[in-house]
C-alpha cells in the first residue's frame, strides 16, 4: 500500500458533528432515495416483468442482465472513478438510472413495453451501478474528517438495512395501486440521489492530481487486495459469506414454503432478518473494540455456521417462519461491522489515486461471491434436499472459520493505528 495522498478536493471536510454536517446529511439522504428505489424495485420489477411478458424466464433474465452488467463495468468503473470528477460521475450515474426507469414509465403509458426494452434497462442500471455506488463511498469522504469516519459509516448501514425493511414492502403497496406507481417512485429515488449529490465538495483540483500520477493500470485495484495476505483473507471471508448468505436467502424460502408457509410469510420472515441488520450496525463500535479483524472475521464464520445449523432442527416446522427470520436475524448482527472492516483495512489504506480502483474490486468480488449463492442452493435443493442443503451450507461456514483460525496471518492482523487509519 502506498502512503503518498493526492490533494483533496478544494477543500477539508468541516469537523462538525454529523448531525451538523449539512453536506454529509445531504449525501445520507441521496443515498436513502438510492437504496430505497434498489429495494423497491426487488419487489416490484420481477412482478412486472411477469405481468408483461408472462414469462418467469425473462423475470430471471432481468436479474441475470443486471448482474451480468454490474460485474463487467466493475473494474473499468474504478479507472473512471479514478481519472475524472467524482461529483458529476455520482450525479450522472445516477441521473441515468433514473432516466432508465422513466422510459419503463413512459413506455408502460402509451403499452409499448416490450422485452428488449426491459432487458435494455436491466443492462443499463447494472453497468452504472458500481460507477454510483463507488462514487458514493469516495464521496462520503469528502463530507467526512477521517476520526469520525467510522460513524458515518455505521449511519449507512443503518440507512441501507432500513431501506431492506421498507423498500420492499412499499413497492409491493404501490404496485398493488397501479403497476406505474412503484416505476415512479423508483425514478424519484435516483432523481432524489442526484441532486443530493450536489452537496459533495468540487472534485477537479483533485482528480488533475491523480491523473498527473502513474496509473498502475486497469487491474491495480485488484492487484492491492491480492498482494495483502490480512486483505486477500478479509475479502474471501466475506466472498463466502456472500454465497452462503444469498444461497441461504433460496433455502429459506423453499423451507418456509415446504411447511405450508405464504408468500406473505415469506416476504415477513425478511423483513425479520432486515431488523436483524439494523440492530446490527449498533454494535459496529462494541464489535471494533473488543475484537481484532482477524477474530471477527472468524467469529463471523463460526457464528453463521451455527445458526445456519439452527434452521434445520425440526421446531423450525412448528414455528414457521418465525424461526426462520429469528435465526437469520442472529445471524447478521455481526455483518455490518464486517462491511465498515473493510473500509478500515482496505479503503483507508490505499492512496486516493487508485481508491476508487480498489473500492470496485472489493465490490465485484462481493458481487461474485452472491451471484454464486443461488447456483449453489439450487444444486443442494436439486440434488440433497431441503434440509442437508443447510446443514452443507453451514458446514461451509464451518469449515471456512476452521481454516482461518489456522491462519496465524488472521489471527494475529491488528486494526491500523490512528494515524495511518486515514490517508
Amino acid at each position: 500500500m502506498t502512503v503518498t495522498e493526492t490533494p483533496r478536493a478544494q477543500s477539508e471536510p468541516v469537523d462538525l458533528p454529523l448531525r451538523r454536517n449539512r453536506r454529509f446529511q445531504a449525501l445520507w439522504i441521496g443515498g436513502a432515495g438510492a437504496a430505497m428505489s434498489v429495494n423497491m424495485a426487488l419487489v416490484a420489477i420481477p412482478v412486472l416483468v411477469l405481468a408483461v411478458t408472462r414469462s418467469a424466464m425473462v423475470a430471471g433474465l432481468y436479474g441475470l442482465v443486471t448482474a451480468a452488467a454490474a460485474f463487467a463495468a466493475g473494474v473499468p468503473a474504478g479507472a473512471i472513478l479514478d481519472r475524472y470528477n467524482r461529483k458529476t460521475l455520482l450525479i450522472v450515474s445516477e441521473l441515468v438510472r433514473a432516466l432508465a426507469f422513466g422510459t419503463l414509465l413512459l413506455a408502460l403509458t402509451f403499452d409499448s413495453l416490450g422485452i428488449v426494452h426491459l432487458l435494455a434497462v436491466a443492462a443499463v442500471t447494472g453497468a452504472t451501478q458500481p460507477l454510483s455506488s463507488g462514487a458514493r463511498v469516495l464521496a462520503t469522504r469528502s463530507v467526512v474528517p477521517p476520526a469520525q469516519l467510522t460513524s458515518a459509516l455505521t449511519q449507512e448501514e443503518v440507512r441501507s438495512h432500513s431501506a431492506s425493511i421498507i423498500g420492499p414492502a412499499l413497492g409491493g403497496m404501490l404496485y398493488a395501486g397501479a403497476r406505474t406507481l412503484p416505476i415512479i417512485g423508483i425514478a424519484a429515488g435516483y432523481l432524489i440521489s442526484a441532486l443530493c449529490a450536489f452537496a459533495v465538495p468540487r472534485d477537479r483540483e483533485a482528480s488533475e492530481a491523480r491523473r498527473a500520477q502513474p496509473s498502475g493500470g486497469m487491474l491495480s485495484g485488484l492487484a492491492i487486495l491480492l498482494r495483502s495476505p490480512v486483505l486477500r483473507a478479509s475479502i474471501i471471508a466475506l466472498s463466502v459469506l456472500n454465497i452462503g448468505g444469498s444461497a441461504l436467502d433460496l433455502l429459506v424460502v423453499v423451507l418456509i414454503r415446504n411447511g405450508g408457509g405464504s408468500e406473505a410469510e415469506v416476504g415477513f420472515a425478511f423483513t425479520i432478518v432486515s431488523v436483524g441488520g439494523l440492530a446490527g450496525a449498533a454494535l459496529v463500535g462494541l464489535l471494533h473494540r473488543h475484537l481484532r479483524p482477524g477474530m471477527l472475521l472468524i467469529g463471523l464464520y463460526v457464528w453463521a455456521g451455527a445458526l445456519t445449523a439452527a434452521l434445520a432442527v425440526p421446531l423450525a416446522v412448528t414455528l414457521g417462519f418465525w424461526w426462520y427470520g429469528a435465526v437469520l436475524a442472529l445471524a447478521v448482527l455481526p455483518l455490518p461491522a464486517a462491511m465498515v472492516l473493510i473500509d478500515i483495512l482496505i479503503f483507508r489504506q490505499v492512496d486516493d489515486a487508485l481508491r476508487g480502483r480498489t473500492i470496485t474490486a472489493t465490490i465485484t468480488m462481493l458481487t461474485v461471491g452472491a451471484a454464486f449463492g443461488p447456483f449453489v442452493a439450487g444444486l443442494l435443493l436439486e440434488y440433497a434436499g431441503p434440509v442437508p442443503a443447510v446443514l452443507a451450507v453451514s458446514g461451509i461456514f464451518l469449515t471456512a472459520g476452521v481454516y482461518a483460525l489456522s491462519k496465524r496471518v488472521i489471527r494475529t492482523a491488528q486494526w491500523p493505528q490512528p494515524q495511518n487509519a486515514e490517508a
